[in-house]
């Protein structure tokens, strides 16, 4: 997509590239630094892409630029920030992204209520295997 100034018939800026929407593996939205660190060694040890972002802001920013694989999101952020954003991502025009949740809760309502497969921490065990089934789901783990 181009963007350009409106134009000026003495002086006719080139116009501004915008980046085009590329693929990321996984978007994550925490602020956890355990959660983060632990995605960051699956993405290294399996080979795909994640993007962290701590504020909703942020967050969009990143959809913005990118479109994920996954978007995986934590429940325990201060003001229950991950739930509404989960919900509101959601109902958006992104909606069809995959979605895991990652919560210290064990509420077992909490996958219904947010529409999402729900991991817990601190561990986050199987969340490695339902990532690479996600993005390998031909390949024998």
């Amino acid at each position: 997509m181009l963007v350009s100034a409106p134009s000026n018939p003495a002086s006719t800026p080139a116009p501004v590239r915008r980046p085009e929407k590329t693929a990321a593996a996984v978007l994550a939205f925490t602020a956890d630094p355990e959660v983060r660190d632990l995605l960051l060694e699956l993405a290294i040890a399996e080979g795909f892409g994640v993007r962290c972002a701590a504020s909703e802001a942020e967050a969009g920013e990143i959809l913005d630029l990118e479109r994920p694989g996954l978007v995986l999101v934590d429940l325990d952020m201060p003001s229950r920030a991950g739930t509404k954003f989960l919900r509101s991502f959601r109902q958006g025009p992104l909606g069809e992204i995959p979605c895991i949740a990652v919560t210290a809760s064990n509420d077992p309502m909490l996958a219904v209520s947010v529409d999402a497969s729900i991991f817990y921490k601190p561990d986050l065990t199987g969340i490695d295997a339902a990532i690479g089934r996600l993005f390998w789901p031909d390949a024998t783990r």
